[in-house]
């Protein structure tokens, strides 16, 4: 390549911005066969949305990773109000269902805002609310095919933030009967498996792209540009 053009191509991606990407790794655990537990979830945005990867050592089967996110002020201190079980996929975030329930206590300094479940089938983010049957609020969602990786993008503003904010995540691995594993990404928590409750014990933070302003993204062009009008003056 020539370096004049290396050299506009380096500056104006900085001057835009690389994308932000963080891979968080599972806590170990094989409750359920240790498809979260030895996986990973790689978090990616580029200032405007955000990619949610989940890769896994098997298929997750009839389980789905759920994704708790604090991103605004507010929030649950815990899912003990949630009582949603109007689906598989509902009845996961909230840990519950006619067969039991299992209540998930967040840390301090965790209160989530939203959930996104990913199963093989079917990836939901939802806005957290206590109640019954259809409580939490659908936002958005994909189809997922029935082997890793899992994924959904979805915009920033969706989950309250703009560009060059943190927020908190945590990932805990629960069939669609609600019954929990000891199987977690981003974080970790104590409990015995089953519809048994458990309390968050470490969580993870992401720190999403900042946008330049348009004045910066000007000055770092005119920069390359006088820059290339002084090279063919000199040679």
């Amino acid at each position: 390549m020539n370096p004049r053009t290396a050299l506009t191509s380096f500056l104006v991606a900085a001057a835009l911005g690389a994308n932000a990407q963080s891979t968080f790794n599972g806590n170990g655990n094989t409750g359920f066969g240790g498809p979260v537990g030895n996986g990973n979830l790689v978090v990616a945005n580029d200032g405007v949305n955000i990619t949610f990867t989940l890769n896994t050592t098997a298929a997750l089967g009839g389980n789905d990773l759920v994704l708790y996110l604090d991103t605004v002020a507010g929030g649950f201190s815990s899912t003990a109000g949630f009582n949603d079980a109007a689906d598989g996929g509902r009845s996961a975030v909230s840990g519950f269902s006619g067969s039991g329930q299992s209540v998930l206590t967040f840390a301090s300094g965790f209160s989530a805002d939203y959930a996104l479940g990913i199963g093989n089938g079917f990836a939901s983010l939802f806005t957290l609310a206590n109640g019954g049957n259809n409580s939490l609020t659908y936002n958005t969602g994909a189809s997922q095919g029935g082997a890793s990786p899992y994924s959904l993008t979805v915009s920033l503003a969706s989950l309250g933030l703009t560009a060059g904010q943190s927020f908190n995540l945590f990932g805990t691995l629960v069939s669609e009967s609600g019954y929990r594993s000891s199987e977690t990404v981003a974080g970790n928590d104590t409990g015995t498996q089953g519809w048994n409750p458990y309390t968050q014990t470490s969580f993870s933070t992401f720190t999403t792209t900042a946008v330049p302003e348009p004045s910066t993204v000007f000055l770092s062009l005119s920069g390359v540009a006088t820059f290339v009008l002084l090279r063919r003056r000199t040679r």
